[in-house]
């Protein structure tokens, strides 16, 4: 019987100004571990005001994507 190995998936942060006619990616940062709202904590840190309801986490085959959506200032 052969062992796989199981990497665990990498996080994507990534934090998306949200406008009323375009979207625009600000900040893209990689990390081992990072949960949605320790994502939105950091962007509030940052001065972003975070839309709540548009934040996400997206599965993906070798990623985890966590989408932390921002008003333009």
């Amino acid at each position: 019987m052969k062992m796989k190995i199981v990497q665990e998936p990498t996080i994507v942060i990534a934090i998306m100004e949200i406008g009323e006619d375009y979207t625009d990616r600000l900040i893209t940062i990689k990390a081992d571990r990072c949960s949605l709202e320790e994502a939105k904590k950091e962007a509030r840190e940052a001065g972003y005001r975070v839309i709540d309801e548009c934040c996400h986490v997206v599965p993906t085959t070798h990623e985890v994507h966590v989408i932390v959506a921002v008003e333009p200032e």
